[in-house]
């Protein structure tokens, strides 16, 4: 007698092999993707605080307390004052040639806009450089 596996029992293994794949790979790739918009969404929170912190140690630098005047904190600037690694700008959601917004900088090279509204000034990350600097 021939001892090993029959044709059958060979081909039912890698069904079986094939239908685990079919249902393992979408997770894996749904978590891969998750992690990622959560490490953009800390990135752009970790860039945001730096400014919060750089404008309050330059405080003279804000927007006049006017509703709706705003100005720029480039995340060159932030990088110059040690408030922000090269780690910290780093895109996690990069791909190279990609069209999405998201996707396409490898780096977070915009601006921080700062916004005086509702008594309060608001910051939020931008990926571009062209509004009036602080």
């Amino acid at each position: 007698m021939k001892k090993g596996f029959t044709l059958a029992e060979l081909l039912g293994v890698i069904v079986i092999l094939g239908l685990i794949a079919m249902i393992a790979i979408p997770t894996i790739n749904s978590a891969i993707n998750s992690s990622r918009d959560k490490a953009y969404d800390e990135q752009i929170r970790t860039i945001e605080e730096a400014s919060r912190t750089y404008i309050s140690k330059n405080s003279l630098k804000l927007p006049n307390m006017t509703e709706g005047s705003t100005c720029c904190l480039r995340v060159e600037t932030l990088q110059e004052a040690g408030l922000l690694k090269a780690d910290d700008i780093k895109n996690p959601k990069y791909v190279k040639d990609s069209t999405d917004t998201d996707e396409r900088f490898e780096n977070f090279n915009g601006s921080v806009i700062i916004t005086f509204t509702k008594n309060k000034y608001n910051y939020e990350y931008v990926n571009d450089n062209t509004c009036t600097p602080c």
